[in-house]
């Protein structure tokens, strides 16, 4: 058989299972688009469900205040002229509600308003009723229908408690056709068909031929599945006979199931032609196949021809004839080709190998870091677990008590520093961090710095000695603040207790030069060159008993080369102590003693606004503040704390920046531009991201500062002694 007829075989071969898996790969492709679709509508479905949800539970909360007024919770039935206005209210304020009504325990109507003269068709079903008064609690009815059978109500009903004992029912009617406006303003898709049912099945609204469906119950088998699960899609028939992609979610709020369906010939057109245009490809692409075999063929075939007369040749004449072209030029790429992919073969593997040993290097390095980064948090959450089975002991004194808050306080503060060293090392590594330079105290900034560590070094029963003198540099205070602290928590942590760690600021030969030492535990010779590489461990031991993620000197070398200056460390060996020594270029400044940091002393008692959304969060705040004084009042979604600080007028408003309902940008932004805003407000952001970014978006908003979490009194205190309290922020 000739060449080419081996190779149309062979081609006919290979795109023989390509086609067939083609095939099978249009089905599956198929199969998985119609998935994709059905869990598209699962998921919107879902998120309507919860916007019905909302509105469902936003109804029962309004009308829970409205049920605990006086009126309405005492025994006596209250004059209807007394409720009226706040009957009209109600319904003026809520235009998917067909009427109010007060309903007493027997199942009279003491008071009632609708939109229309009726007033008869919309009573609630005595089975709801019942259900109220049996449990105490809201409920929501099924569909009920008018007696003239023209007007379909759903009712939610809410009870006025005196004590554990209902005193009367609020009611609410909605009628059919408002249920119809909502399900109208949350559209699917272009053509899809949106449907509610209560318990029984029944359709409480359809936007598609409503008036013909409504009060009526929908198909068996879709009922079937809406009973025996949550949530599900599929595919099936429509009360119009068509077939429909169907998805339905149960309401959480009402006892009733939300469902959508969608024209499966709309959804699969689409598909249709993607999958012919899949099919015709593959088909084309094996007639180019057949036709590419038979060219291939003839050049092969003349190729071979060419290479076949060294065959029987010697040695020396197959070298005489190498040196010579070929007849045929593809059979000298053919070699040259091969030449140069054996040696790139040969660097390929070579690479492939580098980059091998390299991946387990990075992998390993990875496996240890996040070791050591569990083994680091644990530390800190196993003593505050142990701290708060301290307190909560019954056998705990005031003694225990104290030393559970003071082992509480020293965890966090660790943990919240390995959680700021490595969004640091991140910010500098994707290069966020942005200096704020001026002209800076160098000597004043130690001095502050070391006033943190004042009580820990007593603790310890360590000596810190400080030997400060101006020295002016330009930088930016936080920052050089942050390498102080990091150089002296490296002192205290690395020095036994009693021993002596000294902080010393000096100028000399145009330098501004800060150095820290100890007489601690020193460093070994080999560990020396590599301790302000990240990660690195001076007691890499699996006791790892000084703890900490080996950043704090990786830190401190970054933030001194973006101000300019150096960073070394020295050390005689173990048990010889270690010196670190930052050196920054001088900007002038006569030498004297640095002025003693101050402590902040806190305000007086004012009246505090918490937005918070985290119960635990707010909880703790809420009481940190009531125990430094101060009045608090707070709020848990974004809508109520807005209207809770128009109406309070506080001092202060700490507002976290993600809320449900409407976030801290949003309210700084409303309360800049409310024309009744609380003028002198200090508006504070309180967040966990402490990047430049959303600090600037915070200021912007209208916030006058922004407070990390986690909460640290101190650190308000400070914050409220650097503004004017009486001031104008939010006025224009």
């Amino acid at each position: 058989m000739k060449i080419r007829s081996q190779l149309a075989a062979l081609m006919l071969a290979v795109v023989a299972p390509v086609a067939l898996l083609a095939a099978l790969a249009i089905v599956g492709w198929y199969e998985a688009q119609r998935e994709v679709h059905s869990q598209r509508y699962l998921e919107r479905v879902r998120a309507l469900r919860l916007a019905l949800d909302t509105e469902i539970q936003g109804n029962v909360r309004v009308l829970k205040i409205f049920a605990r007024r006086d009126a309405l919770s005492m025994p006596e039935a209250p004059a209807p002229s007394a409720l009226d206005d706040s009957l009209r209210r109600m319904l003026q304020h809520n235009p998917m509600w067909s009427s109010i009504a007060i309903v007493e325990t027997d199942g009279t109507r003491s008071a009632y308003l609708g939109r229309n003269e009726a007033g008869e068709g919309d009573r609630p079903d005595p089975a709801t009723l019942a259900q109220v008064l049996g449990t105490g609690r809201p409920a929501i009815s099924g569909l009920v229908t008018s007696p003239d059978g023209a007007n379909h109500y759903t009712h939610i009903a809410v009870p006025a408690l005196q004590g554990d004992q209902v005193t009367r029912l609020v009611v609410v009617a909605i009628h059919h056709a408002g249920w119809l406006r909502f399900l109208r303003g949350y559209p699917i898709a272009g053509d899809a068909t949106l449907t509610l049912n209560d318990a029984a099945g029944r359709i409480i609204a359809r936007t598609l031929n409503h008036e013909q469906w409504v009060g009526m119950t929908s198909r068996a088998d879709y009922l079937v599945r809406a009973r025996a699960r949550t949530e599900d899609s599929f595919v099936s028939g429509g009360l119009e006979g068509q077939r429909f992609y169907i998805a339905f979610s149960r309401m959480e709020e009402a006892p009733w199931t939300l469902g959508t369906g969608v024209p499966a010939d709309a959804v699969e057109a689409v598909t249709d032609r993607q999958a012919l245009l899949v099919a015709a490809g593959v088909l084309v692409t094996a007639l180019a196949a057949l036709i590419m075999a038979v060219l291939l063929g003839r050049r092969i075939t003349q190729a071979f021809t060419g290479l076949a007369e060294l065959l029987p040749m010697s040695d020396a004449e197959r070298e005489q004839v190498v040196q010579r072209a070929l007849p045929i030029t593809e059979a000298d790429d053919v070699r040259r080709l091969l030449r140069e992919t054996l040696q790139a073969r040969a660097e390929a593997l070579a690479a492939a190998e580098t980059a091998r040993m390299q991946a387990e290097s990075a992998n390993q390095a990875k496996d240890e870091f996040v070791a050591m980064l569990a083994h680091e948090l644990r530390n800190p959450l196993s003593a505050m677990a142990a701290s708060v089975s301290l307190l909560e002991s019954p056998r705990a004194t005031a003694q225990t008590d104290l030393q559970a808050r003071q082992v509480l306080k020293r965890q966090v503060n660790q943990a919240t520093m390995l959680v700021d060293d490595l969004l640091d090392t991140a910010r500098i590594n994707t290069g966020q961090i942005a200096l704020r330079l001026g002209e800076v105290d160098l000597a004043q900034v130690a001095a502050t710095a070391a006033h943190g560590f004042v009580e820990a070094c007593a603790e310890r029963n360590q000596e810190l000695s400080l030997d400060l003198q101006r020295a002016f540099v330009h930088g930016d205070a936080a920052r050089l603040e942050q390498v102080v602290a990091n150089l002296l928590h490296n002192a205290v942590k690395f020095t036994s207790p009693g021993g002596r760690i000294r902080l010393q600021v000096h100028a000399d030969d145009g330098k501004a030069t800060l150095r820290v030492s100890d007489d601690g535990i020193g460093i070994p010779p080999e560990r020396l060159p590599h301790v302000f590489e990240p990660y690195t461990q001076v007691d890499a031991g699996i006791d790892r008993a000084r703890g900490g993620l080996g950043l704090g000197l990786h830190l401190v070398k970054q933030l001194v080369t973006m101000h300019g200056g150096q960073v070394s460390a020295r050390s005689d060996g173990i048990g010889k102590g270690a010196v670190f020594e930052v050196r920054l270029p001088l900007r002038g400044g006569a030498p004297i003693v640095a002025p003693a940091a101050q402590e902040v002393a806190p305000p007086q008692p004012l009246h505090v606004v918490l937005v918070e959304d985290n119960v635990d969060v707010r909880d703790a705040v809420a009481r940190l503040l009531r125990a430094a004084g101060h009045q608090v009042h707070c709020a848990e979604r974004g809508d109520d704390g807005l209207e809770l600080i128009l109406r309070e007028s506080p001092d202060v408003a700490l507002v976290d920046l993600g809320l449900p309902g409407m976030n801290g940008f949003d309210i700084a932004r409303r309360l800049r531009a409310e024309p009744d805003r609380p003028h002198g407000c200090l508006l504070l952001a309180l967040t966990a991201y402490g990047d430049d970014e959303t600090r600037a978006r915070a200021i912007d908003a209208g916030f006058d500062a922004l407070l990390l979490k986690p909460f640290d009194l101190n650190t308000f205190n400070r914050l409220l002694q650097g503004h004017e309290r009486q001031r104008p922020r939010l006025k224009p």
